[in-house]
This record gives structure tokens, sequence and C-alpha cells, in this order.
């Protein structure tokens, strides 16, 4: 549960499915646009191929890209 919660830069990729209650307050979700289907893609094979896994298999399942909404989602908790 809460998936991304503290997030505040960078991105997350998850395959498969999350409802949007398990979702942390601070990320939003959408679907990889083509710039990240590539970088999945080299990401996976490299993976595949250290820990002999079937690349296609894994790039043939569904995607989630969450990002941060915010670049400090705690900065007024901070002293300076």
């Amino acid at each position: 549960n809460f998936v991304g919660t503290g997030m505040h830069g960078g991105v997350i990729y998850l395959r498969g499915h999350i409802n949007d209650y398990q979702l942390g307050k601070e990320v939003g979700a959408s679907k990889p646009n083509k710039k990240d289907r590539e970088v999945l893609s080299i990401l996976i094979r490299q993976f595949a191929a250290y820990f002999d896994y079937d690349a296609e298999e894994i790039l043939s399942g569904r995607f989630l890209k969450l990002v941060p909404l915010y670049l400090r989602p705690y900065g007024r908790l901070y002293a300076y």
C-alpha cells in the first residue's frame, strides 16, 4: 500500500495494475510514453539477459509510470 510515498524525484515503472487508493498522495500515475518504453526496453533487456528471463514476455506486460507531483513534498517541515 501507498506506493511512492515520500517520492520527490525520479520515476517508478510498475508492471501490472495498481489501484488509485494504493498510491501515495505525492505521486501521479500515467501510461508510459514512447521515450519511457524505449528506456524500459533497454533496462528490461539487460535484466533479462543477466537473470535469464524472456525480455519479450516482460515487455508484453502493461506498465504504469509513477512520477512525483511535487518537487519537495515535505519542504515546509524543514527548519531551514
